[in-house]
């Protein structure tokens, strides 16, 4: 998949980025500002990336089926909650005749005290397999950003931090993929919710012009022409 979602997961937070392209055929882009998040409640929130149709079904039955749970009990599920409910779902799909081609990010702040771990932070594929991780990635780009992830990452994560090594990761998206993200769309959801940070864009770059000398063929190097 051409798509890039990332989740890192912070010291008392989560980051959750996305690329805004729109992709055809692998070559051509269609649009630059696509939203790949969905809002699963209002510590937590869901990126899907897959084939459109699947994404945008699966993530709105997802998200629809949570909102209607807290009506009706009125209780917010937490992230892990809402991990666990979209795995099941994600998993029934593949014995059915509608499965959905989606991989998914669950990232969220859990509001309940007694968790050891309020920022939470899920990977789910299309198989249905779920885990707790600190830094995923879906897409071309688990290539790259899951070794800088690896690299980068630490225990007591600041938000600064995070935002540098969301930053190495485009850059190094911009450098090393034909089909680069032009621009990334950035939330952080921690106590106070979900919140839209800046967009990153990969870094420039600059190539210096060939000297003449390099312009040289090989016959004009061997001097035949003398």
């Amino acid at each position: 998949m051409v798509e890039s979602i990332i989740g890192i997961r912070g010291k008392d937070f989560v980051l959750l980025a996305q690329d805004a392209n729109t992709t055809k055929y692998g070559i051509l882009n269609m649009k630059f500002d696509t939203n790949r998040l969905f809002k699963l409640s209002e510590h937590c929130a869901m990126l899907a990336a897959g084939e459109p149709g699947d994404v945008v079904q699966f993530a709105e039955y997802v998200g629809k089926n949570i909102q209607l749970y807290k009506m009706i009990n009125g209780i917010e599920l937490s992230p892990y909650a809402c991990a666990n409910f979209t795995r099941h779902e994600m998993a029934t799909s593949l014995r059915s005749r509608n499965s959905f081609l989606a991989n998914l990010v669950v990232g969220g702040y859990s509001t309940n005290e007694r968790d050891q771990n309020r920022a939470q932070l899920y990977s789910i594929d299309y198989l249905g397999a779920m885990v707790s991780t600190n830094v995923v990635a879906h897409g071309f780009c688990q290539y790259f950003a899951l070794a800088i992830g690896d690299r980068l990452w630490k225990e007591d994560l600041s938000v600064d931090e995070a935002l540098f090594m969301l930053q190495t990761i485009v850059n190094e998206l911009g450098k090393r993929m034909a089909a680069y993200p032009h621009c990334v769309f950035v939330r952080i959801i921690d106590a106070k919710g979900i919140r839209v940070l800046d967009n990153m864009y990969p870094e420039k770059i600059i190539v210096t012009k060939p000297h003449e000398v390099e312009l040289q063929t090989s016959a004009d190097m061997m001097d035949i022409h003398s």
